[in-house]
């Protein structure tokens, strides 16, 4: 089962689907014909708005796969639209939205929250993500590609510091400003892992507390993390043109140009003609995703300034690049790859939308017209050096911008989902998490130098 035939199920990637438009006759979503998917989605959100949905992980499922998969759906069916990300776009604007407006009870933000953050989801979906990407790579293009990539990632950092403070210099926002408030907090790795610490640091060399720095860094990053979502979207379109606009624009999901051509389909195919999809390849996929979590654990517990999800990137890539594992098992962690990226990523970011994004705080990025101006320009610029930089390594340039370039401007973890689902890249994970964790962490070490000269 490749996961091209599980984008299709799932609505993300399903062209026949987008060609009936918003018509329902043999229609599918989530896999399931349309009349029983409204049937199961009717019962769902009657126990949504009636309030009486239990706080556990079943109703946090249910709610958010049935918005998820509605909203994929409709999102996908718009024309051109969809061809931009259509259906990852509105599950992670719609939810916050009509909370905004009051359209979705509150309770729901609530079971969002804690269904992602505090019940492990978030770390199920991610864990299994990263796993199953880099288990699935061929092994000599993870050789090639790993050392070369911070290369591209040092340079959208550089363009983003330089250019943004240069250009907030000259509309009056301030050098210093720019690089503090507004590329600091978007390219730092997210809130937990980025703003959180950056308050900080700015609070132990500035005037004021880590909260009220903390309120001024979080705009930016929710700001930020939209903006990728959207740019990823338009890479994504872009990279569908029948005439490309280069040879070495995109790689429709592989990092690295110089490798055989159709030399990844062939070892796919070859796998799966002899270790078809099964029940026990799932179950074998989720264990060794989940003991590669514990092992992160462990870890970070000894060395608590690298992320316990480096910890979980380099212990896949030892497995893979030692040949540690049977081909078995790593066919089975690429069918809970598979598995996740069908079933959970739509949900993955409804609840990113309902449980963390802030509506009130978007809008006062947004009636700023400097603020937000330097909020686009840092990620365009990240993109953009990150792009450039990595086809002179030898990279493609669409997925060298997503990995080094959003990686490192969206917010962390859940912003990495966001992100690939919009540009449908799912393959990529491993980086943008190295982006996020490892290219977040030096962006605070850039800060905290900067920071008693310049604050």
């Amino acid at each position: 089962m490749s996961s091209n035939n599980v984008q299709d199920i799932s609505g993300i990637n399903n062209v026949g689907e987008k060609r009936k438009g918003l018509g329902l006759k043999g229609v599918k979503i989530s896999g399931i014909e349309a009349p029983v998917f409204f049937g199961i989605a009717a019962i769902v959100l009657i126990g949504m708005y009636m309030e009486l949905l239990p706080e556990n992980i079943v109703s946090g499922l249910a709610v958010t796969m049935v918005l998820g998969g509605l909203l994929m759906w409709i999102g996908n069916s718009i024309p051109v639209f969809g061809t931009f990300g259509g259906g990852p776009i509105l599950c992670i604007l719609i939810p916050a939205l009509f909370l905004y407006w009051g359209l979705i009870p509150e309770s729901f933000a609530v079971l969002a929250d804690n269904f992602y953050n505090e019940w492990g989801f978030a770390e199920l979906v991610v864990t299994g993500l990263i796993v199953g990407s880099i288990l699935s790579m061929d092994r000599k293009m993870l050789m090639k590609t790993g050392p070369r990539f911070f290369v591209p990632l040092l340079g959208g950092v550089f363009a983003a510091l330089l250019i943004g403070g240069a250009v907030g210099h000259l509309i009056g926002f301030g050098f210093s400003e720019t690089i503090f408030f507004v590329v600091g907090p978007i390219m730092g790795g997210g809130m937990a892992a980025g703003a959180v610490p950056m308050a900080e640091i700015y609070a132990a060399n500035g005037s004021g507390d880590a909260g009220s720095y903390l309120a001024q860094l979080a705009p930016a990053v929710m700001v930020g993390n939209m903006v990728c979502i959207l740019i990823a979207g338009g890479l994504n379109g872009l990279g569908k043109r029948k005439k490309p606009l280069s040879a070495n624009f995109t790689g429709n999901g592989k990092l690295l140009r110089a490798t055989e051509p159709g030399a990844e389909k062939k070892a796919k195919e070859h796998k799966e003609s002899i270790l078809p999809l099964s029940l026990r390849n799932l179950a074998v996929g989720l264990l060794i995703a989940s003991g590669l979590f514990i092992f992160g654990e462990i870890v970070n517990s000894f060395v608590p300034s690298l992320h316990a999800y480096v910890w979980i990137i380099l212990g896949a890539a030892a497995l893979k690049l030692f040949r540690i594992l049977p081909e078995s098992i790593e066919k089975s962690s690429e069918d809970w790859y598979d598995f996740i990226s069908m079933a959970w990523v739509p949900a993955v970011l409804v609840t990113i939308s309902a449980g963390m994004i802030d509506f009130n705080s978007v809008l006062g990025i947004v009636t700023d017209p400097s603020y937000i101006t330097l909020t686009i320009l840092t990620v365009v610029l990240a993109t953009l050096g990150a792009g450039f930089i990595g086809t002179l390594v030898g990279f493609y340039f669409v997925e060298s911008s997503i990995s080094a370039g959003l990686g490192m401007a969206d917010m962390g973890g859940s912003g990495d989902v966001a992100v690939l689902s919009a540009s449908e890249r799912m393959g990529l994970m491993p980086f943008l998490q190295i982006s996020s964790r490892i290219g977040g962490a030096m962006m605070l070490i850039i800060l905290s130098i900067l920071a008693p000269l310049l604050l």
